[in-house]
């Protein structure tokens, strides 16, 4: 079932208020049925990393637990990642900056020994409550824009201990990013020049406030649909002073404490 609003905001206010709801519609798409009975059914076969690869829909289920299920084509990365040691300096994993690709790496490197790995029901679990979690904020994120980010970021915030993992996970820097103002082109800037405009403008130790985690989330979620929104078809952007640059529609950043 398909639903839709105009406003990213009042969705993801039904998407927290109504969770078991929307839940239960999530559950209820036939792929999602589908898939997950697949894996209930073939997730007692695999025995190793090679299994793993070979079964499609089950090795796409735990990337997607993972967040990262876009990734599941590049095999012989995939393949490298989950077979080296993650305690390794040296593997590839600790040579990437995402930090996704360290927490499949340490969840699945028991499979690489234990070929019942998988017959632990802890560790069934784990794949499943992530999958659902990520295809669920997905899945809300289809109704409007920014849900699924706000959702994401309102889920790992409370985790972050550094301005550094905000810098390496795309999704958090691209909420924090929004829901200040900047530009894409911030992008482009030099790591030290936005980790020093960042430190002006976060207190990492604000995350750990929910109050301040739904006030940041609010904000990058009117930024958001300002950013979608024809500003010509609604009189109240025009309370906004406009950027023209970047394609991106906002208030003119300022340096300001967010969380004030």
């Amino acid at each position: 079932m398909q639903l839709s609003t105009d406003s990213s905001l009042l969705w993801y206010k039904l998407a927290n208020s109504l969770k078991d709801s929307h839940m239960k519609m999530f559950e209820a798409q036939p792929t999602v049925t589908r898939d997950v009975a697949t894996f209930k059914e073939k997730i007692g076969d695999i025995k190793s990393v090679d299994d793993l690869m070979k079964n499609r829909t089950v090795l796409t289920m735990v990337m997607s637990a993972f967040q990262l299920e876009s990734e599941v084509g590049k095999t012989a990365m995939v393949r490298k990642i989950l077979t080296e040691d993650p305690a390794d300096k040296d593997s590839l994993v600790n040579k990437l900056v995402e930090p996704r690709w360290a927490k499949l790496a340490s969840a699945l490197y028991g499979l690489n020994s234990d070929p019942d790995f998988f017959q632990n029901q802890s560790n069934v679990d784990t794949i499943l409550a992530g999958y659902k979690t990520n295809e669920f904020e997905k899945f809300e994120g289809e109704n409007a824009d920014g849900v699924r980010e706000a959702l994401y970021f309102k889920r790992l915030a409370g985790d972050v201990d550094q301005l550094s993992q905000i810098m390496a996970d795309p999704t958090l820097m691209h909420v924090v990013r929004v829901s200040l103002g900047l530009p894409e082109s911030f992008q482009t800037l030099e790591y030290s020049q936005q980790r020093d405009r960042l430190e002006k403008q976060i207190n990492v130790e604000d995350l750990k406030d929910p109050e301040k985690v739904e006030k940041l989330i609010q904000r990058f979620l009117v930024y958001t649909e300002i950013n979608n929104t024809d500003p010509t078809s609604n009189p109240i952007l025009s309370l906004f002073q406009p950027i023209s640059s970047d394609k991106f529609v906002g208030p003119q950043p300022i340096q300001i404490d967010l969380f004030v």
